[in-house]
């Protein structure tokens, strides 16, 4: 799955480089790597941001316009990205022989790799909201973005705690959500358990598989950072004076993705 490839890395990034992939027709086995250095986002980019999530147009942003523009930029490229899948099959439509393939079954997983076989038609069932045997983009779009629907982020969920669930009983132990080191370290498992019990079940686990959890960890550490006066909002003033800070974090690549998809569309408007 497209939200997937890389809990530190930006969706849109990810979108990116699916897109490039796509476009230098790629078919080895997994996704390709982003680039080791991320783009830094400009003081300028940040303010940009700042004035477009502001809602109310009050000179500040809180944690829920930064969460609601982050879902409707989310959903917007979500169903771009289907677009564009379409437009590449020439169709309106996408069938269950058509995932299979590789190169879409990759873009369903986790990690890049082409799902079961099995696995691609449970989700295309679940995803097949009128049993007609085919997927038009809205159908699409929780299939390749689950965070988009509780039901197939479930899914998602139960695929990866069975995969790793050597002894069957349903959760995982630290030892078995480690096994492969593919999804996670010791602070991960730890932040996840969320009731202490020393294992993970699978709602434990839908956090891990959904890319607006690490999202939300990013901006509420940014509002941590920048609010100086502790009043839940910000400012570009308290942004700019923990400029340096922020562009080294998750929600400054976060900013700088937002800016960079935003800017061909902002320079047509000008026109």
């Amino acid at each position: 799955m497209v939200a997937l490839c890389c809990k530190g890395m930006p969706f849109l990034v990810i979108v990116a480089v699916l897109a490039l992939a796509r476009a230098s027709d790629q078919q080895d086995d997994g996704i390709p790597e982003p680039e080791s250095d991320d783009v830094l986002p400009t003081q300028q980019q940040i303010s940009q941001m700042h004035g477009l999530i502001d809602s109310n147009k009050d000179g500040k942003i809180n944690f829920f316009e930064i969460m609601v523009f982050s879902d409707t930029m989310v959903l917007t490229t979500a169903r771009q990205h289907c677009s564009q899948i379409l437009e590449d099959l020439e169709s309106g439509s996408v069938t269950l022989e058509q995932l299979k393939t590789d190169r879409l079954s990759q873009q369903m997983s986790s990690d890049g790799h082409a799902l079961p076989i099995e696995e691609v038609q449970h989700r295309f069932l679940l995803a097949d909201s009128n049993s007609d045997g085919k997927l038009i983009l809205e159908e699409m779009v929780p299939l390749f973005f689950p965070d988009l629907n509780p039901v197939t982020l479930n899914r998602v969920a139960q695929f990866l705690l069975t995969s790793k669930d050597q002894d069957d009983d349903g959760k995982l132990s630290a030892h078995e959500f480690l096994s492969g080191g593919d999804h996670g370290d010791k602070d991960d498992f730890a932040r996840l358990d969320q009731d202490g019990s020393g294992t993970l079940d699978v709602r434990e686990l839908e956090p891990l598989e959904a890319e607006r959890h690490y999202v939300l960890e990013a901006m509420e550490e940014l509002i941590d950072l920048a609010d100086k006066d502790y009043d839940g909002h910000l400012t570009t003033a308290e942004l700019d004076a923990e400029y340096e800070k922020i562009s080294e974090s998750r929600a400054g690549q976060d900013f700088v993705a937002w800016a960079e998809h935003l800017a061909p569309s902002q320079e047509s408007d000008e026109l």
